[in-house]
């Protein structure tokens, strides 16, 4: 074989090789694509299990809380004493809107909503509008409500 054989072949092979890579992506936006929506058909991260429970350790004045409970966490889980959040509380220095705690996928980040009397994290108030770093163990003061925040 000449050079110009041997160069167009290898000219062929080089978009043959670049065709099969586009194939291969392509497949992999597919099957990535399929995955999303079988996902989002169950209700995506809705129903998802989360690695955060709150251990209450004072129960204030809530007459439904008891020491020792567990109370399951979301992903996004808001507290306080108006029945719209995921977690109502009835101690009676408890906004209606309080706290919020988030999972990230990584630690837990709970924000002080603007309650009247403050959130606190091992002992130290957190900024209202700023959330803050809960780590495995936290102790979390809401009001005369006092729990742990546990995995």
């Amino acid at each position: 074989m000449d050079t110009t054989a041997w160069n167009t072949l290898l000219f062929a092979l080089k978009w043959v090789f670049i065709g099969l890579i586009y194939v291969m992506l392509t497949l992999m936006m597919i099957t990535v694509r399929r995955e999303m929506s079988l996902r989002l058909k169950d209700g995506g991260n809705a129903g998802a299990v989360v690695p955060g429970r709150l251990r209450v350790i004072n129960p204030g004045t809530d007459p439904k809380a008891h020491p020792g409970e567990l109370v399951n966490l979301r992903l996004d889980t808001s507290l306080g004493a108006d029945p719209e959040n995921d977690v109502i509380l009835g101690d009676q220095f408890i906004s209606r809107r309080h706290a919020r705690l988030r999972w990230d996928g990584i630690t837990w980040w709970i924000e002080d909503l603007g309650s009247r009397n403050g959130t606190y994290v091992n002992g130290l108030q957190i900024t209202p509008g700023t959330p803050k770093p809960a780590p495995s163990g936290a102790r979390i003061f809401i009001g005369d409500m006092a729990f742990e925040l546990v995995e």
